[in-house]
């Protein structure tokens, strides 16, 4: 996957391509092969690669201006998009009460095109939009193909599926080569990875005296945990945290009994990405989650920092542009300081 060490300078390496005006440009990285942004003459042609088959081609997209009217089916999205400060070009959005990052005048203006996994294509059509952007949960997902039969180009979002936090930051760029503002959008990206870099450098520091850490809770009766190769399971290490399945390369979750769990767990020292907002919840929910060491001394947290009454949270939006705001959480959490915590909140 990225190797982080090599971000500063292949980003600003980016960004010096990008003020020359160069005839293609790909991945400012070497690990995300998700998307590749070429410009051949006054065209911008945008290539993006299947999740699912490493090198397959997904689709292409070539336009010459930059699009006016989106409308997209994921509150991630909009974190992309409000970082450029493009909301305005919104004309549609699943479930706007749950995006965070909206003024109140585009919470009154943007349509409500329905839930993500079911969106009305009625409303979408009426729209007129220019581009729906739009997310894939699984190889033969019947959305794109309904869209497309309504004659509205589309374009995939596929960041959910990338497994660190940098290849995830940098589909910002993307989002930049739809807009027009493409040095904005590298700007941003170099520096999350310079902030990024200098952050895990210290994680590194910390490594041989790094606190436990755990994550998740039990959900009817199943306790999902990231193996090492996942997009958390990646920011445990970079934070310096020792964790239990950091050597496990898988990019999925993987499934726990409650027994498991403990056996693996009982002693973390500090517990994350709890689905809870209060110490008395969580036990509510299930009294054997009072019997592991991070509940009795208190040291569980949530990432609901930023968050709406509606559901919205700002972490699902501003924390994938911005990975390095969550490693720095982690590092404090794990040194034990909670002050000036981002999207995490400790559970009282």
């Amino acid at each position: 996957m990225l190797k982080i060490k090599f971000y500063i300078a292949l980003c600003l390496v980016g960004l010096v391509c990008v003020a020359c005006q160069p005839k293609s440009t790909s991945s400012v990285t070497d690990d995300t092969a998700g998307f590749t942004i070429d410009i051949q003459n006054d065209s911008t042609i945008i290539t993006i690669y299947s999740p699912w088959q490493k090198g397959q081609v997904m689709q292409k997209l070539s336009f010459n201006q930059p699009y006016e009217r989106i409308v997209c089916t994921s509150a991630t999205h909009m974190g992309f998009i409000h970082e450029l400060g493009m909301t305005d070009k919104v004309v549609g959005v699943c479930r706007p009460e749950r995006v965070y990052n909206l003024r109140e005048e585009d919470r009154e203006r943007i349509t409500d095109i329905g839930d993500d996994m079911q969106p009305s294509m009625e409303k979408i059509l009426l729209l007129n939009p220019d581009l729906v952007i739009l997310y894939t949960y699984a190889q033969g997902d019947p959305i794109p193909a309904q869209v497309e039969a309504l004659g509205i180009p589309i374009l995939y979002c596929n960041e959910w599926t990338e497994t660190t936090p940098l290849a995830r930051a940098e589909w910002i760029r993307l989002f930049g080569a739809v807009f027009g503002c493409q040095t904005k959008a590298d700007s941003v990206f170099a520096s999350v990875c310079d902030a990024y870099e200098r952050l895990r450098a210290m994680g590194d520091g910390q490594l041989a005296k790094g606190k436990s850490i755990m994550s998740g809770m039990s959900w009817r009766g199943t306790w999902y945990v990231p193996a090492g190769g996942t997009f958390m399971g990646n920011l445990f290490r970079d934070a310096g945290a020792q964790y239990k399945y950091e050597n496990n390369p898988s990019t999925s979750s993987i499934p726990l009994t409650m027994e498991q769990a403990l056996q693996d767990f009982a002693q973390a020292d500090v517990w994350v990405g709890c689905e809870a907002n209060s110490l008395k919840e969580l036990e509510a929910i299930d009294k054997k989650h009072t019997w592991f060491n991070a509940f009795q001394t208190g040291q569980v947290y949530n990432f609901r920092r930023r968050a709406l009454p509606s559901g919205a949270n700002d972490f699902w939006e501003s924390a994938t542009v911005h990975p390095e705001r969550v490693l720095q959480d982690l590092q404090k959490v794990l040194r034990g300081d909670t002050t000036g915590l981002y999207y995490t909140m400790p559970l009282r």
